[in-house]
């Protein structure tokens, strides 16, 4: 075998047993996410729930939406949620004309805060009878 084929391959060894040493010693001096995820993993999570039921308001200078079910009434703290119409996306004051929909609420519960995560408008519901 020529020796610049052995210096080769023995230059190529080299640098892969040395790749992952260095790489480990970087990697401790950075966060990495399972580090971050673990760091966060001892908090808590709060459960997430899902309800459903009529809009009854939403106050947009309080930020929070009244949902009726069939056997009681939730008030959510809509500040952060997410308001899907179908698969749009679209904004959280558009709420306010839309009393009377039916809604899907998923949110969380923090010591009786409840926070709704997402509102997901119910669509129209359309008759599906075949015309002969």
């Amino acid at each position: 075998m020529p020796p610049l084929v052995t210096l080769a391959g023995a230059l190529l060894v080299a640098v892969s047993l040395a790749g992952p040493a260095s790489a480990a010693d970087t990697s401790s001096s950075r966060s990495s996410p399972k580090a971050m995820a673990s760091s966060t993993a001892d908090e808590p999570k709060a459960a997430v729930h899902h309800v459903s039921g009529t809009l009854e308001s939403y106050d947009a200078g309080a930020r929070t939406l009244t949902v009726k079910g069939t056997k009681e009434t939730w008030t959510f703290d809509a500040a952060e949620a997410r308001v899907w119409d179908g698969s749009r996306s679209v904004d959280l004051d558009l709420l306010a004309d839309r009393a009377g929909s039916r809604v899907t609420v998923k949110y969380t519960d923090d010591g009786g805060d409840k926070r709704a995560r997402t509102v997901r408008l119910a669509g129209p519901r359309l008759s599906h009878s075949k015309a002969r």
